[in-house]
């Protein structure tokens, strides 16, 4: 978990909210990257290499997820961007 890096400001063991802030728009840049080099494999490779590519670039993107952005976002909830807010349903 994140929090064995953080400074614990609060004294929770919680990365410095800033520190997060900026790692949140490093990461999110770099899935943007990615994502545009998926593109360039599409328009320039067959459909099987392609769908290996798709793969490779999903497992990284879930596993950047799921040890850097979800553990960031539960430590500061505030910092999650509109798109990946669950709607609430009534």
């Amino acid at each position: 978990m994140l929090a064995a890096f953080g400074s614990g400001e609060n004294g929770d063991g919680a990365m410095r909210r800033d520190v997060a802030e900026t790692i949140l728009t490093l990461m999110f840049d770099y899935g943007g990257k990615l994502n545009d080099s998926m593109m360039l494999v599409r328009e320039s490779s067959d459909e099987a290499e392609f769908g290996r590519y798709r793969r490779a670039v999903g497992t990284v993107l879930a596993s950047a997820f799921e040890n850097i952005v979800d553990p960031l976002l539960d430590e500061h909830p505030d910092l999650r961007p509109d798109q990946l807010k669950l709607e609430e349903t009534d």
